[in-house]
């Protein structure tokens, strides 16, 4: 299905990340000493590729996809198999991630601390205000309900 999967590159990723938070193209091709065409233009293809790599992640893992975004890197969806909300996420430093939705008992996870590392890198590229002190699995609800609020997405219980 998704015979030609390819992650932006280093350069796509940057620009990509730079509209994503706001950083109008001039502004960019002037700090990167590249034309404003040559920004939407890399711009189109790192949000082409990152679209397909969601697309994949959430089809490799029987993802129903409801909202989908290559332009913000985010995509929701429902597990069946697990019973849960599922969201995918694109990032220049963590490359694409999946969350289901879950009460955790994280404390006693051993991956607790890559948890945490993720969802802080996630919040910083976003730019949003983390709670002060909250286990994984509440910081990701807060955080990805944020996202989608940004993006005008409704929440649909799934």
């Amino acid at each position: 299905m998704f015979s030609s999967l390819r992650y932006p590159t280093k350069q796509q990723s940057l620009i990509w990340l730079k509209r994503r938070q706001g950083v109008i193209p001039s502004a960019i091709a002037k700090e990167m000493g590249v034309s404003r065409p040559f920004i939407s233009k890399a711009q189109g293809i790192a949000e082409a590729r990152i679209e397909k790599l969601l697309r994949n992640a959430a089809y490799v893992n029987r993802i129903n996809l409801e909202q989908i975004s290559g332009k913000y890197g985010f995509a929701v969806g429902y597990c069946s198999a697990y019973d849960s909300r599922t969201y995918v996420t694109y990032s220049p430093t963590i490359g694409v991630q999946m969350w289901f939705s879950h009460k955790g008992e994280c404390q006693s996870c051993a991956q607790v601390k890559e948890c945490e590392t993720i969802l802080k890198e996630l919040a910083k590229e976003w730019k949003i205000k983390m709670p002060p002190v909250a286990e994984p699995t509440d910081i990701a609800v807060f955080l990805f309900d944020n996202i989608m609020r940004r993006l005008g997405w409704t929440r649909t219980e799934g």
